[in-house]
């Protein structure tokens, strides 16, 4: 028996690539942000992962790693078009119970799909609908198991394109051929602390108690990894209330001076107030960032009267940019909204307009009906193409929110 359906597509971003691209497909590919040999890769398909190419791995290296090596300039419009079509295709042949990524979403089962025999069946027909009406390039691995980790991880077993099982009566023994670090969540500070009190191997970590594990993670966290590596089955809590509203961007070359970062900054700032409005959230905490080549970082945040209004937000942040150094060349920047309430509560200060928080809604409305930027900020428009909305794994953004490319 299996409570959980797992879904994980295969090197998505180029898959994407070589399923629009036929003449891509076979070939080592990498998607980039840019084509700068600084930059890194955002995805490789299997043919480039043959030869050690991974997401991360630095364009430069890669180039030398895999001789022809393919670079294609990423498209994340193109990525959240498939994503939402493949959200369509597997709920016509299961219900999908959340989607955890831009690729990966899972199922819960019930009545006689528990049954392994059947959710192998409907595992199989995930696969032949979404090559039949998605593009046979993008393939998926399918993990089976009790509970949601178990199902992830079974996925991870056996990829590209498998299908894998973890039925509760064989564990721990099945898991045991995997490493700690295999496990989602566990990263290399934790498996170092691992490490540290002599757990290598996952034979060695499944063999503690509870409060052992409870022990090592010093929270709460390690009982709840000790059930889930049991098996036990029960239903993730669902994220009811937004914590943050961000946007980053890696700057390319022509844009790495201090004035090109401020007006991208303010450009990432209106995309999130945008975001704010949508959500129907006030805010009353910002935080700025901003990377440099030398690897320095500056950041700072400002708290003010919960607001929606976009003009009175860019104001802080170009009055705090003043300060941000001039020394180094900036790579990367961000911006980030959080402490939200919500808009039905909220009450206007003496010195807020009403008309004012109308306006940007206005604004919104127009961009919806005529297309993104059609009305934006004067202190912009050099720099409108720049800042395209860009995927980022966690969250997928609504059709409506992506420029076109």
């Amino acid at each position: 028996m299996v409570d959980w359906l797992y879904i994980d597509f295969n090197s998505y971003f180029a898959s994407c690539e070589q399923q629009d691209n036929p003449k891509l497909r076979g070939k080592p590919i990498a998607v980039v942000p840019m084509m700068a040999d600084s930059t890194s890769c955002l995805a490789a398909s299997y043919e480039a992962k043959a030869f050690g190419v991974r997401t991360g791995t630095k364009v430069g290296e890669a180039k030398k790693m895999c001789p022809g090596l393919v670079l294609v300039p990423s498209r994340h419009a193109t990525y959240t078009r498939y994503h939402h079509r493949a959200i369509e295709v597997i709920d016509s042949c299961l219900p999908i119970h959340r989607v955890c990524s831009i690729d990966e979403m899972c199922c819960e089962l019930t009545g006689s799909h528990k049954r392994l025999e059947v959710a192998q069946e409907q595992s199989r027909k995930i696969k032949q609908t979404l090559a039949e009406k998605l593009g046979v390039s993008l393939t998926v691995s399918i993990g089976l198991g009790p509970n949601m980790l178990l199902a992830k991880m079974a996925a991870d077993m056996q990829k590209p394109n498998g299908v894998t099982w973890i039925e509760k009566e064989e564990l721990p023994q099945k898991l045991f051929s995997l490493r700690p670090r295999d496990i989602p969540g566990i990263g290399p500070k934790m498996e170092w602390r691992l490490a540290q009190q002599g757990i290598t191997t996952m034979e060695q970590l499944l063999s503690l108690n509870e409060r052992q594990m409870r022990g090592l993670w010093k929270s709460i966290v390690g009982a709840r990894y000790f059930r889930l590596l049991k098996g036990e089955s029960f239903r993730p809590v669902a994220e009811t209330e937004q914590k943050s509203i961000s946007h980053e961007h890696v700057l390319p070359p022509q844009e790495r001076d201090y004035t090109s970062a401020g007006i991208i900054l303010q450009k990432l700032l209106v995309k999130a107030a945008q975001r704010l409005r949508r959500g129907q959230w006030m805010t009353k905490r910002m935080q700025v960032s901003v990377r440099f080549i030398n690897g320095t970082k500056w950041k700072f945040e400002i708290s003010f009267h919960e607001t929606q209004d976009t003009s009175l937000m860019i104001s802080h942040l170009i009055k705090s940019y003043k300060n941000c150094p001039r020394q180094a060349r900036p790579i990367k920047v961000g911006v980030a909204l959080f402490d939200f309430s919500s808009e039905s509560a909220h009450q206007l200060s003496f010195f807020e307009s009403e008309k004012k928080n109308s306006f940007f809604k206005i604004i919104d409305q127009i961009n919806d009906k005529y297309g993104k930027d059609t009305v934006h900020l004067a202190s912009l428009h050099e720099h409108i193409s720049s800042a395209r909305t860009h995927i980022a794994f966690s969250r997928i953004p609504e059709l409506d929110e992506l420029d076109d490319n």
